[in-house]
Parts: C-alpha cells; sequence; structure tokens
C-alpha cells in the first residue's frame, strides 16, 4: 500500500466515535487510501464508561495503532478531530509523522453565541432529538471525564509549538463546542512552516458531517498529496 496510496491514522473526538470522521475515512478510502479508525477508550457509546478510563487510556489508543502502522508503512499522516488532533499533536512530537491534520480541535472550550443559535434552529426545525441529545451529553458525562479532558488540553497546548512537519488546520466557524480562536492559535504557535488554516463558514464542530464535509475532503485530501 505504499507509494501513491497514502496511510492515515483518524482519530475521533471527546465522548464520540468513529461516525464523527466515517465520511471522510471512507472518501479517502474510496481514493486508494489506507485508512484506520480506531475506537478511544472507555468510548463505547454509554457516557458512564468514560468514568472508568483517563487522558492517557485515550492517548494510548490510538498509539497502539499508530506504532502498528508505522511497522508495515515508512509514511503515516495523523487526522485529528476535535480532541483526537489533540492526540495527533502527542503522537506528532513522539513519532516520525508525515503530516498532521487538525480538524475543529480544542484550545479554547465552548462558543455560548453559536450554541444558542443552534438550540433555537432546532427549536425552530422541531429537532428536539437532537436538542434532547445535547442535553444528554452535558448532563451525563463523568466530571471525571470532563476533568481528563482539560488535563489533556493543558498538556498539549505547548506541544503544539514544537510540532515541525506540514500541518492543515480546519475550523468550522459556527462551532459551538471549540470557539473558532482555537485554530488561529494552532496555526499561529506550530514551529512548522509549512502549515494551512482554513475557516468553513457554514460548518459546525462535526466539520465531517455537516454541510461543508466536500469541501473538508477536498482540502484533505490535496494537503496528503501535497507530501
Amino acid at each position: 500500500m505504499e507509494g501513491s496510496n497514502p496511510v492515515c491514522l483518524i482519530i475521533h473526538g471527546f465522548t464520540g466515535g468513529p461516525y464523527e470522521v466515517m465520511p471522510l475515512a471512507k472518501h479517502l478510502k474510496g481514493l486508494g487510501y489506507l485508512t484506520s479508525v480506531p475506537t478511544l477508550a472507555g468510548h463505547t457509546g454509554n457516557l458512564n464508561d468514560l468514568a472508568n478510563v483517563n487522558y492517557k487510556d485515550w492517548i494510548a489508543s490510538a498509539e497502539s495503532v499508530l506504532v502498528k502502522l508505522l511497522l508495515e508503512h515508512e509514511k503515516v499522516n495523523i487526522i485529528g478531530f476535535s480532541m483526537g488532533g489533540l492526540i495527533g499533536v502527542y503522537l506528532a512530537n513522539k513519532y516520525k509523522i508525515n503530516t498532521l491534520v487538525m480538524l475543529s480541535s480544542p484550545i479554547y472550550v465552548g462558543e455560548p453565541k453559536n450554541m444558542a443559535l443552534h438550540i433555537c434552529r432546532d427549536m425552530r426545525n422541531k429537532n428536539y432529538q437532537r436538542i434532547k441529545r445535547y442535553v444528554s451529553n452535558c448532563i451525563n458525562t463523568p466530571i471525571k471525564a470532563v476533568i481528563n479532558f482539560k488535563i489533556m488540553v493543558h498538556i498539549m497546548k505547548p506541544l503544539i509549538k514544537k510540532i515541525q512537519i506540514p500541518t492543515l488546520v480546519l475550523q468550522g466557524l459556527k462551532d459551538d463546542v471549540v470557539r473558532p480562536k482555537s485554530a488561529q492559535y494552532i496555526h499561529d504557535n506550530i514551529a512548522a512552516a509549512d502549515k494551512q488554516i482554513h475557516y468553513l463558514p457554514n460548518s459546525a464542530h462535526l466539520v465531517c458531517c455537516d454541510v461543508e464535509k466536500e469541501r473538508v475532503f477536498q482540502l484533505v485530501n490535496n494537503f496528503i498529496q501535497l507530501h
């Protein structure tokens, strides 16, 4: 699979799962990529299970897959969504990685304005199921998991300044989970000379599933193909 067929480790976000990045993974696979999308520890679909793991377990879930990929492939690209981008920062500092792609990755968390707009939109559209799911996530995510997420952000933030490899940063401007200024911080502080940042004006947090997902697919593919 080496040569013209890139290899990608794609890492999902906090409280989520592979479904968050699966549209991108399927698109890249259709282009001939080898993709691996692990499920992070505790992310079983039952939020209570997150109380049984910590941020080190989340990192280890992705790292074990990366080690296997590196044994078989000279070049591996990491694509990290949300918290997965922060895990990508850690791995890119520890291993020889070809490129790093960070999608909706958090430095500053919570965007009240966008949050209110989304809730109002869902009320107008009578999308009560999404509102219920959002409220459930807020109420039922274990405090221990939230603390470990905050620890992850705290630990990974200074590591961003050590990233030397080509890096692509994508951020939706309607994100209600991650403040869009996070993307600018990441881009400005990455040490790599080869770096790009792109904003998606109509996308919320789940950029791989939102209205501009085709743009995301194109930008990611183009960036990896350049390297």
